[in-house]
């Protein structure tokens, strides 16, 4: 069963750092194969955001949640451990780019004509990450129907 990674972007957890809850989520998922086609899963967007603004090496990364299966606060001490740049300034920065960041064009384009939305000014990415969430579980919901 393909399960939809519904923590969102905005969500931090104790360290404070958002998108990193989702992050360690959708690794875990993919390397159980139960993510649904089509998330990244610690390449690329958000993803690579959190690797490069806290100065962690993605690979390592993606090695250690993939072999050992950790919980999310072990794998929160892990990221403390291994960051490079994890200070309180990058972490402030890192959060106001998530929060803030608009998704590229075409794809933002993509999403909104799928959810009916004509406001080309809705390009905020973690809102349209959002939508494309909750309609995937939405649709994995109703195909579980009699």
């Amino acid at each position: 069963m393909k399960i939809v990674p519904l923590i969102s972007s905005s969500v931090m957890g104790p360290l404070g750092i958002s998108h990193l809850p989702r992050l360690w989520l959708k690794i875990l998922l993919y390397a159980v194969d139960a993510l649904p086609d089509g998330y990244r899963h610690g390449s690329g967007g958000f993803d690579e955001q959190v690797c490069t603004n806290l100065g962690i090496d993605s690979q390592a990364m993606i090695a250690f949640v993939e072999d050992e299966k950790p919980d999310y606060l072990r794998f929160e001490a892990w990221i403390k451990a291994h960051a490079t740049k994890l200070t309180p300034e990058a972490v402030f920065w890192h959060n106001l780019a998530i929060r803030t960041g608009r998704m590229r064009d075409e794809l933002a384009a993509e999403r909104r004509s799928t959810f009916g939305i004509t406001d080309p000014n809705i390009a905020n990415g973690v809102t349209l990450n959002d939508l494309d969430d909750w309609a995937g579980i939405h649709a994995q919901i109703l195909e579980q129907q009699p």
